[in-house]
């Protein structure tokens, strides 16, 4: 009987040891419970969460892997595998882990202030300022609307500030939930007027030919602008012939301004300017434009004229005027031009004697209303029907150098850049012409159409050559001769001209 009951003692220690060891296996893993927390919640603190080693301690150390399904705005839940190990080997588990959002942002913001200053001062810029939570994704914006020219402002800058929470909004819902917005003034004035750089009376010459001008007005300011990037705005007032009667006006938006004038009409004429900055400060200038006629008379002479004396003892007035065959002025008629033998209008008559018989030369003046005045040059001829006892004569005789005389030769007297026939030589190559001499520098030439010319020939170029060369010497008259273009020098431009003498291109 003893020995039954010590068997069935170790049997049941057996038993129970047994138990007790295979309780202990770990044949499987016991993950904490899912759960749910706020978005807000740290997913990592597992005293939030939960540890593993609570219920099992069986393993000897526990290790997890996180799979994340949650958005920027922490919703969603977390993926949570345990893996206990120890000596046996390695067992998992899965642990949900739901977050959920349950404290949203209540558009608790301090916006900037408003702000009002002077033109030059720095415009402060602030942003909205709001305290972001774990489950928040805010976001801000602003967009200037600026009006200029406003009652109390240069320039009044409305600042639209917006602040999503993009956690919060839904885009294409409908709803504004999750949107704040606010409106921030700035002002700014500005009292200082822009500066006229110049304004002062002007005198402008009319050189149309209807007694107009054209001109360009030129005015410049300088402004603080107030950092506005906006151009000046210039008013203009003009007043024809300054009778109080404003004839144009306009408007210029530019920081200078460049007013063109056309046809406008001799006289004195008013013109006002008025500046305008981006604060509507205004700026005034009053000029005085004199427009004057600018544009000297054109005379028209004739060529050449005869006057006669009755006798030699008599006189002849002649006015300047009849040496005119027309003239014409911009601003004054024909009619109203004075002509004159200078630029003074009274010297307009001329009294001819026998002292004055030949030929002269007269710059005739034509002077308009203005006082403006321009010339031509007119040769005149005085003559006697009878003789005169004194009288200055030019003479002389044309011969070729062998000393025979030449008939025909047209003398002429150059002077003020033309040229005029007084006289042909007779049978014995002579002259002679009366002249007088006057302010006007002239000289004797030998003028086209002579019958000398023909007379030239490849001989003449052939000496002409063998003087260039040194193979011949020409006396005074030869050299003045070869001296075909009169430039005081003999050349290889003279043997040029000679060619093209001899081959009828010249």
């Amino acid at each position: 009987m003893k020995k039954n009951i010590t068997i069935s003692v170790i049997l049941f220690l057996i038993f129970f040891v047994n138990n007790k060891f295979f309780a202990n296996t770990p044949e499987q893993i016991f993950c904490p419970d899912n759960i749910t927390i706020s978005c807000c919640q740290d997913y990592n603190n597992l005293e939030i969460t939960g540890d593993p080693a609570d219920n099992n301690p069986q393993f000897n150390y526990f290790t997890k892997v996180d799979s994340l399904f949650i958005d920027a705005c922490r919703i969603g839940y977390v993926k949570r595998i345990w893996t206990g190990h120890n000596l046996l080997g390695q067992y998992s588990c899965t642990q949900i882990i739901t977050m959920e959002r349950n404290d949203e942002f209540t558009g608790n913001i301090q916006w900037p202030p408003d702000w009002a200053g002077q033109c030059g001062d720095e415009i402060p810029f602030t942003e909205p300022q709001y305290d972001i939570g774990f489950c928040d994704q805010i976001a801000h914006t602003f967009k200037d609307d600026t009006f200029r020219f406003t009652p109390n402002a240069c320039v009044k800058i409305l600042r639209n500030w917006r602040v999503i929470d993009w956690c919060i909004y839904q885009p294409n819902s409908g709803s504004q939930n999750g949107i704040w917005e606010h409106t921030q003034t700035l002002m700014i004035t500005d009292q200082k007027a822009p500066q006229i750089a110049e304004c002062k009376d002007r005198t402008i010459k009319a050189m149309n030919f209807n007694c107009s001008a054209n001109f360009t007005l030129h005015k410049e300011a300088e402004d603080q602008n107030c950092g506005l990037n906006s151009p000046l705005k210039w008013v203009f007032e003009l007043d024809i012939n300054n009778d109080w009667q404003i004839d144009t006006t306009g408007t210029i938006d530019a920081q200078q301004a460049d007013l063109e004038l056309i046809n406008i009409p001799t006289g004195t004429h008013k013109i006002k300017w008025k500046v305008f900055d981006g604060c509507a400060n205004v700026s005034t200038c009053m000029e005085t434009i004199k427009v004057v006629d600018g544009k000297a008379p054109t005379p028209i002479c004739y060529l050449s004229t005869t006057q006669n004396l009755v006798s030699g003892d008599d006189s002849l007035v002649f006015p300047a005027k009849n040496f005119i065959k027309d003239a014409y002025d911009n601003c004054t008629s024909k009619e109203d031009l004075i002509f004159s033998y200078s630029s003074d209008p009274k010297d307009s008559v001329k009294t001819f004697t026998c002292w004055d018989l030949g030929f002269q030369f007269f710059r005739i003046f034509a002077i308009d209303e203005a006082g403006n005045s321009d010339f031509a040059y007119v040769l005149t001829r005085v003559m006697s029907n009878e003789p005169c006892s004194n009288y200055p004569l030019i003479q002389g005789t044309v011969t070729d150098l062998t000393g025979h005389p030449l008939q025909n030769m047209n003398i002429g007297l150059l002077g003020n850049g033309r040229t005029y026939i007084v006289d042909k030589t007779n049978s014995n190559g002579k002259f002679s012409f009366i002249y007088r001499e006057s302010d006007i520098p002239v000289s004797l030439t030998l003028v086209n159409g002579n019958n000398s010319t023909p007379k030239i020939n490849v001989e003449d170029l052939k000496k002409l050559v063998n003087y260039l060369l040194g193979k011949e010497d020409f006396n005074e008259y030869e050299k003045f001769a070869a001296d075909l273009n009169n430039d005081g020098r003999i050349s290889m431009n003279d043997i040029i001209m000679l060619k093209n003498i001899l081959t009828g291109k010249q």
